[in-house]
């Protein structure tokens, strides 16, 4: 329970509160569907889902969280976009590198560096929002084509689902790893501020 208030009060001095809970639904939605992956067994050819029962409601958790994520997921890169506009987290985009260089010399020193515009932190958040959306995009589109019958699409975009998953995937590993980082150097900060 420490952990989790340490998490929060990280988070809340940090993120305005619609950003955190989003945030927070975000995460725990993307690690259901990780977890109920393994559980989803489809027939190609057919476009059936598995007649066993544990396979069968594991395929439709799959999906419902997924649809959920979809409308949830969405709406977090809109809010952080309007939040912070493209250009924070792609800079690179308009050939600014000027942050990302200081960033890295600053990692090089083994100092963590801040985030901000254009920071190696925003654009790694940049692309981590860019996985969302191409693996929610992606899903959709499978479900749906599944859904209209169009078996051999949906093949095709479960394949693409698939491979996409895999950049979310690390993503959420390297952001929740180097997250953990920022929470730990903050924590001790504070805990020393406090003491002085």
């Amino acid at each position: 329970m420490r952990l989790i208030r340490i998490f929060w009060s990280y988070f809340r001095e940090n993120q305005p509160p619609l950003v955190r809970v989003v945030h927070t639904a975000v995460l725990a939605l993307v690690l259901m569907q990780m977890l109920s992956s393994n559980l989803i067994r489809f027939d190609p050819s057919s476009g059936r889902i598995s007649d066993s029962p544990a396979f069968f409601l594991g395929s439709w958790a799959h999906f419902s969280v997924g649809i959920a994520l979809v409308l949830i997921g969405f709406s977090f890169v809109v809010i952080e976009i309007a939040r912070h506009g493209f250009r924070y987290f792609f800079p690179y985009l308009w050939g600014d590198f000027a942050q990302l260089k200081a960033d890295l010399k600053t990692l090089w020193s083994r100092r963590l560096p801040e985030a901000g515009p254009g920071s190696l932190a925003a654009t790694v958040q940049g692309l981590g929002l860019g996985a969302l959306v191409l693996t929610l995009t992606s899903g959709l589109g499978w479900f749906l084509l599944w859904q209209s019958g169009a078996a051999g699409m949906a093949g095709a975009f479960r394949s693409l689902h698939e491979g996409l998953t895999g950049l979310l995937q690390a993503y959420v590993v390297g952001h929740g790893g180097l997250g953990l980082l920022h929470i730990i150097v903050w924590y001790r900060t504070k805990g020393s501020a406090g003491k002085e």
